[in-house]
Order: structure tokens, then sequence, then C-alpha cells
């Protein structure tokens, strides 16, 4: 099985990487696991120029150059882990850029008869672990930009994970996120 870990865990002894790697030692033990870490890569966002570039390449077929690398490798994964904080109720900036480029058509998707969406890419199951200070409500924007996202990519199964309330004043965050990881 292939692999991605989407790493958008900036901060240094990050409780969202912890979890992350709670998770990838219960359920990959056996996987081919990559990991692209948002943080180290130059993720700019798509521009005027860049999105008529995009479309051009879209137009052409021509989907194999560097700028598609993000999206091929999204593709190809069986299943695909992201992690990242729950941050201004929403998620990280980089990842945000980061899931622009990967939203490709022709590689995550391709629009069939009647306008719908043909599945094109291999992933079966995608899950999401986030952390946050505050409280993340069930049903948050973060979890339906990215089960949009996944039901564009028809991606079939979606599993959000997080651990909550970690900066509330009385709350014991190393016992919230020790119970989640226990939950994994």
């Amino acid at each position: 099985m292939k692999a991605l870990f989407v790493n958008a865990c900036v901060r240094e002894n990050s409780r969202t990487k912890l979890l992350c790697d709670a998770y990838i030692r219960k359920y990959w033990q056996d996987a081919d696991v990559k990991e692209r870490e948002v943080a180290a890569e130059p993720l700019l966002p798509l521009d005027r120029e860049g999105l008529q570039k995009r479309d051009e390449d879209i137009a052409a077929g021509n989907l194999s150059g560097e700028d598609y690398s993000y999206a091929r490798e999204f593709a190809e994964a069986d299943e695909i882990l992201i992690g990242a904080p729950y941050w201004d109720c929403s998620v990280p900036a980089l990842l945000k850029i980061y899931l622009e480029r990967i939203c490709v058509n022709g590689i995550m998707f391709r629009y069939g008869e009647g306008g719908r969406t043909v599945k094109t890419c291999a992933c079966r199951k995608l899950t999401y672990i986030t952390t946050s200070g505050g409280y993340v409500p069930d049903g948050s924007s973060l979890e339906l930009y990215v089960g949009e996202l996944c039901e564009l990519f028809s991606i079939p199964e979606v599993r959000f994970i997080k651990a909550d309330g970690l900066y509330i004043w009385g709350n014991d965050a190393e016992k919230i996120v020790r119970e989640t990881a226990e939950r994994i």
C-alpha cells in the first residue's frame, strides 16, 4: 500500500504530529509511507498567471510538469493522512495552498457526463488529524471543506480525529492528547 502523510504541523514538538505518528504506527506498519512536509515546500498561491498556465496545461493535456508533482503524488496514494492544527477556524495557510495546488482537473478528478466528477485518484481513505486550543465544533467549516474536496476527488472514506480544548483553563492538555492517541 502507498500511503501519503501530508504534514502541516509547523511547530516543533507539535501535538498534532504526535497523534499522526501514533496513527502511522498503528495503521501503516507495512505501508510504503511518503511524508510531504508542507512547511518545507516552496508553496505559493496560484495567481492570475499561474491559473492561466494551469488552465492552458489542462486544456492541452500537459500535466506532466513539476507544477503538478504534488497532485500526482496525492493521486497515486492509496491512503492519505493529513495532520494540521486547527488555526483560525480553518487550516494553516500553507496547507490551503498545498490543497489548491493538488486540485487539478485531469489528475485528481475529471468531469464526465452531465458534469459529474469521475474518480482518477487511487485514494480509498483520507484521515485528517487536528488539535486545537479551543473547541472544534462537530460539522465545522474544516470538516465541510475537507469533506467537499474528498467528494470532488471521489475518496469514499473520510475520517476526522481531533484533540481539542487543549488551552482551556482547567483542562489537562497532555491527558487529552494521550486519550486521543489511545482512541486512534
